[in-house]
């Protein structure tokens, strides 16, 4: 049964990569408060240090996604959805620079050189772990080991997930896409009605409150799109990547004053996607939809949706949380993280929801949105994850450009359809689970293959 809310897959916080720079910044706050509940009992001691391991993809390219910053603000109390990135983004800048963690009766000295890459093999169950490790006088006192599973989410070893079955009993259970059509197909019941009462469970807020913190994210995401047109310039990182949205737009008008209307449509589209992910580059402030690296997609088709074909807010609204339930369905039954299955999770993932945003927006039935949704995901099968140097620029950035023109594609192609799909939404999902497990390790954000390594790039020793 899935028991995701909308609110814990779309979360605000700093670019780059939700599971690198979201998690680790929430995994090392929390590792925060214990260290402070247990100074609480103790006697002051002659010296206090915080060590930081970091294994897997963590390590591969951590600092390429900016880990090593997060972890820092982390420790210092920051938390992603009010973190400043601008104070952030300078983090290390200084060669040895020493940073005061400051807690209730002491202040602990902090440097780069107290967070370990790890390239060995990582022996722990998840390609993104994290050990944060409080020593006394040398001697370990205190070890944590965390998580990062994707799209923010973070889980601590040996510590039980809430379960299913301690949460109060949701009014409309369902598990996959199927069960959702069956129980609407026996009910007559729309499925924003059934994803509303579920989420008033999930959350205890009322209907209204519900919708008025969707606009809120909508807002971030709007934003991010806003502020991503307006800048010109070099992203960060030593690539020399430079940012497009902005030549885009301009494009976009070009092609729409000489009655180029598909070529402006697909143009702006780009725009606003290469916008938004070249902000989550930059570090800067956007919405894990469903997770940083493929934060692109989703706010370009809301800010075409809003500002091109004028749809209304409220379906808007409504079509974010449909969206959000074909995240749900991914994310329970294989995974948003580009670590476990490679960038099928994240870019596949996010095309998906956004052809459901489309099919829904536009008035389509619930087989019309699963349709557009499987056809999305279908056609992102088999993607690698293989950023150049860690950093999320090269290829990410115009994969959430191509993943944005693909969910508006498989929403046409799922509006015009009369027969009954041959593949579902489930099946396909289901298949993207098992060419993720079978895709080797250096396709799945290690920077050990594909293009990370192609022409001399790539960060790991001997690349």
């Amino acid at each position: 049964m899935i028991t995701t809310s909308f609110f814990q897959l779309f979360k605000i916080g700093p670019g780059p990569s939700s599971s690198h720079t979201v998690g680790p910044m929430v995994a090392a706050r929390q590792f925060r408060e214990q260290v402070q509940s247990w100074m609480n009992t103790q006697d002051t001691p002659k010296e206090w240090r915080i060590r930081v391991e970091l294994f897997g993809a963590l390590a591969a390219t951590g600092t390429g996604h900016g880990t090593h910053r997060a972890i820092l603000g982390g420790l210092m109390g920051a938390q992603p959805e009010t973190v400043n990135t601008e104070e952030l983004s300078r983090f290390f800048e200084e060669p040895d620079k020493v940073y005061q963690l400051t807690f209730d009766t002491v202040d602990i000295p902090f440097t780069e050189s107290a967070i370990f890459f790890d390239f060995s093999l990582n022996k722990y169950r998840h390609p993104n772990t994290m050990r944060l490790l409080l020593l006394e006088d040398g001697h370990v006192v205190q070890s944590e080991i965390y998580y990062s599973v994707g799209g923010g989410f973070v889980e601590r070893e040996g510590e039980e997930p809430v379960s299913k079955y301690d949460l109060p009993p949701l009014p409309f259970p369902y598990s996959n896409m199927q069960e959702l059509v069956d129980f609407l197909e026996e009910s007559g019941m729309k499925v924003i009605d059934v994803l509303v009462a579920n989420e008033t469970v999930l959350t205890g807020w009322e209907e209204e409150q519900i919708f008025q913190q969707i606009s809120r994210i909508m807002e971030v995401m709007e934003q991010s799109v806003i502020r991503g047109l307006q800048k010109e310039g070099e992203l960060p990182g030593g690539l020399k990547v430079q940012r497009r949205a902005k030549g885009m737009m301009d494009q976009a008008e070009k092609l729409h004053q000489q009655n180029r209307y598909a070529e402006a449509l697909f143009s702006r589209l780009n725009a606003y996607a290469l916008a938004t992910s070249e902000e989550n580059a930059d570090g800067q402030m956007v919405v894990t939809a469903p997770t940083n690296g493929a934060a692109g997609i989703i706010p370009a088709c809301m800010a075409y949706l809003k500002n091109d074909c004028k749809i209304e807010l409220r379906t808007l609204q409504e079509g974010l949380l449909v969206a959000a339930m074909v995240g749900f369905i991914i994310k329970d039954n294989a995974s948003i993280s580009g670590a476990e299955l490679g960038c099928q999770a994240e870019v596949g993932s996010a095309a998906a929801m956004a052809a459901a945003l489309f099919s829904y927006c536009y008035g389509g039935s619930i087989y019309e949105i699963s349709s557009a949704a499987e056809i999305a995901m279908e056609h992102h099968l088999g993607m690698t994850c293989d950023p150049i140097n860690g950093l999320v620029q090269i290829p990410c950035i115009e994969r959430n450009a191509n993943g944005a023109i693909k969910a508006y594609n498989a929403y046409l192609l799922a509006s015009g359809r009369t027969s009954k799909p041959i593949i579902s939404f489930d099946q396909v999902v289901e298949v993207m689970r098992q060419t993720g497990e079978d895709l080797s390790a250096k396709y799945k954000e290690t920077a050990t293959g594909g293009l990370a390594t192609s022409f001399g790039w790539g960060n790991m020793p001997g690349s």
